[in-house]
């Protein structure tokens, strides 16, 4: 059977940054509105300013991650990256627009590229 994630795999990162994709599959998959701040220009110290200045905007941090929660990550050195947590067959991974691939991935926690790194958690508010 497959799993939800699939039709989200493969969105040009050029058409959702990982914000905007994160926003896209919490209205379409979980029936949340949830708003990033709009980035003013594409660099990554500005997405990361936006993404760790208003976490407690929209999420607060959780020890143990549940289906469906943020996952903030230092990409390259920035706490600049943002996606979800998700659950396939029992497997931990990441459901995130990743520049580097051009595109919407599904990346297995336990094979995240080394260039990212989890800061933490986060429960939507």
């Amino acid at each position: 059977m497959a799993h939800w994630t699939e039709r989200f795999i493969g969105i040009p990162h050029a058409q959702l940054d990982c914000g905007q994709f994160v926003e896209h599959v919490l209205r379409v998959q979980f029936g949340r509105e949830v708003h990033f701040p709009a980035r003013e220009h594409d660099d990554l110290a500005h997405r990361s300013a936006l993404i760790v200045g208003h976490v407690p905007d929209f999420a607060r941090p959780i020890d143990v991650p549940v289906d469906g929660c943020g996952v903030l990550m230092w990409a390259r050195g920035r706490r600049a990256h943002i996606g979800l947590y998700v659950l396939v067959d029992h497997l931990p991974c990441i459901l995130h627009s990743d520049q580097p691939g051009g595109a919407s991935i599904l990346s297995s926690l336990a094979r995240l590229p080394s260039w990212y790194r989890i800061e933490g958690y986060y429960a939507w508010l």
